[in-house]
């Protein structure tokens, strides 16, 4: 068996496993029904193969044979003109089929329904799960790849594979039944009929199987690298633009998307090729079937025989398509979900969790802002080094804390440690005396932060400043404003506080987000602040009329900072110098500089 046949056959099994037991059994109800209707088609096509007789009794003035007339019995018209007895069949056969044509969409209508309402929930969970994960596992895979998979990848294992797959199973039994009612009626009709379309329908499959896997693992993989390269110049114009690279990335994306483009033709029109090929066959085997019969019977066998032929081809024929292009389909996006399934064992189970409303509460009654720090130690996965080693540190309430040191020191990295963002490898973190995790969803607004690079969202001042709460309270905005040292730019606008900004904040300048970022974080009115280079990109008088606000939260509200400017922490309670990963001293800002040489220069160069 190929890899691509173990692979889909691996996503199939996996699609439904997905599901809960409950589940799987009313699939398994919808989908035995939706087979059984199959049997409907057997009984119209053995109707349409009695009016052929019947007709051709008609035709020759002759009386039905005792079979036929037991039918036309069992019907009840038996005793019509010929022609009422065609009108009536014909009924009957039209009924049946057309309803049981109708009966199957209305449950393919039920079935892509429930899985597309699947896959909402199950893009739901995941989303929830990264949610609920540190940060070491939710950048494990790239934006893209976790936008891929959470979307478009949870769409194809649902409503592509698992969907498909039940339509695959109806089709097949739909082609045992006509296989047998074909055979009981004229075993020679139906072994020539099932070697002439099973033929067509294998070397079909075979020649474009690997092709179809091969496209759809392309266009997943490619998509997602197109993405990227898009995103790159969104976030990157100024660079690109700077070194005169428009023409080199236009061109790249533009290659891309052609690619993608003749790729995607290319898989769609794969079913076509089915769709004329199988109906070259129906209308050969037809001219067939009826020169054999017509040579080796009398006319009324023959017409009955091409009759039952043609109805059934007609039945069959759509089967064959369907079940062709069904595992064309499995198959092509049984790569597309793989990021998906990916995805689902990383975080198997996968489960809704309850999260709180955004809404929060100033109360922090009981919270304590102190971080105590327990002789931690963090490796990055791939890393030999570690970024933080055997480190141990306590801060009281109210404190203003420093973290300084060199790049790649392992600043940032702390910070995340104390944030929950990241575990530690070994020791313990308390916020007060639990675990900043807890303590974060006990009181959520206690602890805020504010990162180097301040995410803005395409919205209003006022949903940036209250960013992820609802209904955004007017007075801890314009209060968190006035902190941030925004208020006034912001009275300035012609929509004041309703103003938008753009996309990440293109409307603004870079100091002027940095102080969005602060007023965000201030909005709760935090008991805890934490600061990885937050002024960073303000000019030097805002920079200390921010300090100054910040300073005057010390005794009520506990302060920590990363930085490399110094006129920032200059101030602070306690400066924390690390370096490879450990404390190498802490204490006021002229004790460090007296027992650290680097730090020193760097202080005097600064004019501190």
């Amino acid at each position: 068996m190929s890899i691509e046949s173990l692979l889909s056959r691996n996503t199939i099994i996996r699609s439904f496993r997905v599901l809960d037991q409950s589940e799987r059994r009313k699939l398994k109800l919808v989908a035995m029904a939706q087979t059984a209707l199959g049997i409907l088609d057997l009984i119209g096509v053995a109707i349409i193969g009695l009016i052929g007789s019947l007709a051709v009794k008609g035709i020759q003035s002759k009386s039905p044979n005792s079979g036929i007339e037991k039918i036309l019995e069992l019907i009840g018209i038996s005793e019509l003109s010929f022609q009422y007895q065609v009108a009536v069949l014909g009924g009957i056969a039209a009924f049946i089929l057309v309803g049981r044509s109708l009966m199957t969409m209305f449950i393919s209508r039920k079935i892509l329904y429930f899985l597309s309402y699947k896959a909402a929930s199950i893009s739901s969970k995941l989303i929830g799960e990264l949610l609920s994960r540190n940060i070491t596992q939710v950048n494990r895979k790239s934006s893209q790849e976790t936008l891929f998979a959470v979307t478009t990848g949870v769409q194809a294992l649902m409503l592509n594979v698992a969907g498909t797959a039940i339509g695959v199973v109806a089709d097949l039994f739909l082609l045992f039944l006509m296989s047998i009612g074909l055979f009981v009626f004229d075993p020679l009709m139906a072994i020539s009929t099932f070697i002439l379309f099973a033929g067509v329908s294998a070397v079909l499959f075979f020649l474009t199987q690997r092709k179809v896997v091969r496209l759809g693992e392309y266009i997943s993989t490619t998509s997602v690298s197109s993405n990227i390269k898009i995103l790159e110049v969104v976030h990157a114009f100024r660079e690109i633009y700077v070194h005169d690279l428009q023409g080199s990335y236009a061109r790249e994306i533009a290659s891309t998307r052609y690619k993608l483009a003749d790729t995607n033709a290319e898989l769609g029109f794969i079913p076509n090729i089915s769709k004329y090929v199988i109906e070259i066959t129906m209308v050969v085997g037809g001219i067939l079937f009826a020169a054999t019969e017509f040579l080796l019977h009398d006319s009324d066998r023959a017409i009955s025989t091409l009759a039952i032929f043609m109805a059934s081809a007609s039945r069959i024929a759509p089967a064959i398509l369907r079940l062709q292009s069904g595992l064309t389909s499995i198959k092509s996006n049984a790569g597309v979900a793989q990021m998906t399934l990916e995805m689902i064992d990383f975080f198997s189970p996968i489960r809704a969790r309850p999260f709180q409303s955004r809404n929060f509460t100033l109360d922090y009654q009981d919270f304590q802002p102190s971080v105590r720090i327990q002789d931690i130690s963090f490796t990055y996965v791939g890393s030999q080094t570690p970024a933080i080693k055997e480190l141990t540190l306590e801060i009281e309430p109210g404190q203003q804390v420093a973290f300084v040191g060199t790049s790649g020191a392992g600043k940032s990295t702390l910070i995340d440690l104390i944030l929950g963002l990241r575990l530690p490898d070994g020791g313990e973190i308390f916020v007060g005396e639990i675990s900043p995790t807890i303590a974060m969803q006990k009181w959520p607004g206690a602890i805020s932060y504010v990162p180097q690079q301040v995410y803005i969202s395409d919205s209003t001042i006022l949903a940036n400043v209250a960013f992820g709460y609802e209904n955004p309270d007017l007075q801890l905005a314009w209060a968190a404003l006035e902190a941030a040292q925004l208020s006034q730019f912001v009275r300035g606008l012609q929509h004041g506080i309703n103003s938008q900004v753009g996309e990440n904040g293109s409307l603004l300048s870079g100091g002027e987000r940095q102080r969005l970022g602060i007023a965000r974080a201030l909005y709760t009115q935090p008991k805890l602040l934490i600061l990885d280079e937050a002024t960073s990109s303000l000019d030097a008088q805002t920079e200390v009329e921010i300090s100054s606000a910040i300073k005057n939260l010390r005794g009520s509200v506990t302060v920590l900072i990363v930085a490399h400017r110094l006129s920032s922490v200059k101030d602070s309670d306690c400066v924390v110098y690390i370096k490879d990963g450990h404390i190498i001293t802490s204490g006021s800002f002229e004790a460090v500089k007296s027992e650290v040489p680097d730090f020193d220069k760097q202080a005097r160069l600064m004019g501190l």
